[in-house]
């Protein structure tokens, strides 16, 4: 991003590890912690396959009623995949963004095509998708999440995880800047500085470009008209409300640069999402909140509600 970078975060855990190595006694702490995590680790592999085993038919396990939209690294023996690849090497998302490869997936979907999934209708059980629709203009969104409706079981659940904009416009309003920052020192380690270093000005700067970013390409390198970050801050206060500065960011997305970068282009809170549920045929919904699934699969650590969950938005829907 133009405004906060990348320090030398490797260097700094090497250098950490070069010491503890140093120091039998601290050598010994980590190991135990490892193994404690091991054994833990264990236990838990263990109670999620009593849990499929106790709630599904081996019958229903074997064709994996269960679909991840934009899985990740995401991989489990009972779930089936549906994702899209950006280039002419077949790469997917994370293997374009980070630069690591993974296993196949079983269906190749893109959402920007509009074009139904090979799947047929009432014949899923549960479909997660988590930090995925963040990344989808409006109107693949609602095909998306009508696709959802289609597959899925009567009974059957959907569980949507994305950023929450109301956290996010509400601390920019209040000018919490740690909200922005504790992502950016703590769970990123991306800030330039640290929090005490900077002006009033350079935190609500580089905040502005943060809570652009988020929703939308503005300061997209791609961009020929690229935002500056004192653009970003002037950008959002020359609107009414940071969601009408918000929207237009994100009308100022080009729909044939994200096919190929998959940037952030929307945003959401939860009467939004709400909203674009009922309109997809869903009746039963509500706000849920970090592994409190009412489906038990999809409490396991290991594999759901991974990403950002300071930041992030939980939301179930049930098909009538």
């Amino acid at each position: 991003m133009s405004d906060y970078g990348e320090p030398k975060f490797e260097q700094l855990v090497d250098q950490k590890l070069e010491q503890i190595l140093k120091s039998k006694r601290e050598t010994t702490n980590c190991a135990r912690r490892a193994a404690r995590g091991i054994v833990l680790d264990r236990s838990r592999k263990r109670f999620f396959e009593d849990v499929y085993e106790r709630n599904y038919a081996p019958k229903d396990l074997k064709r994996r009623p269960f679909l991840n939209i934009g899985p990740g690294s995401f991989r489990h023996k009972h779930w089936r995949l549906a994702d899209k690849t950006y280039d002419s090497k077949g790469r997917t998302w994370t293997e374009m963004r980070r630069g690591v490869s993974q296993a196949g997936f079983d269906h190749e979907w893109d959402l920007y095509e509009r074009k139904p999934i090979d799947l047929p209708d009432n014949s899923m059980k549960a479909v997660y998708s988590s930090h995925v629709i963040e990344h989808l203009f409006p109107e693949d969104v609602t095909f998306m999440l009508s696709e959802a409706e289609r597959i899925l079981e009567r009974g059957g659940v959907l569980r949507l995880v994305c950023p929450d904009a109301s956290l996010m416009v509400e601390a920019y309003d209040r000018e919490d800047w740690e909200f922005f920052f504790y992502y950016l020192s703590v769970m990123t380690n991306r800030a330039q500085k640290h929090l005490g270093q900077m002006t009033e000005e350079e935190l609500q700067r580089i905040c502005a470009v943060f809570l652009l970013d988020w929703v939308s390409l503005v300061i997209h390198p791609n961009l020929p008209d690229r935002f500056s970050p004192n653009k970003c801050r002037q950008f959002i206060a020359a609107h009414k409300t940071t969601y009408d500065a918000l929207d237009a960011a994100c009308a100022l997305s080009p729909r044939e640069l994200n096919k190929a970068v998959g940037g952030h282009v929307n945003w959401f809170h939860f009467e939004k999402v709400k909203t674009l549920l009922e309109e997809a045929g869903f009746k039963t919904i509500r706000r849920s909140g970090y592994l409190q699934s009412r489906l038990p699969i999809l409490r396991d650590s290991a594999y759901f509600d991974r990403t950002d969950c300071e930041m992030s938005l939980y939301v179930e829907a049930e098909k009538a």
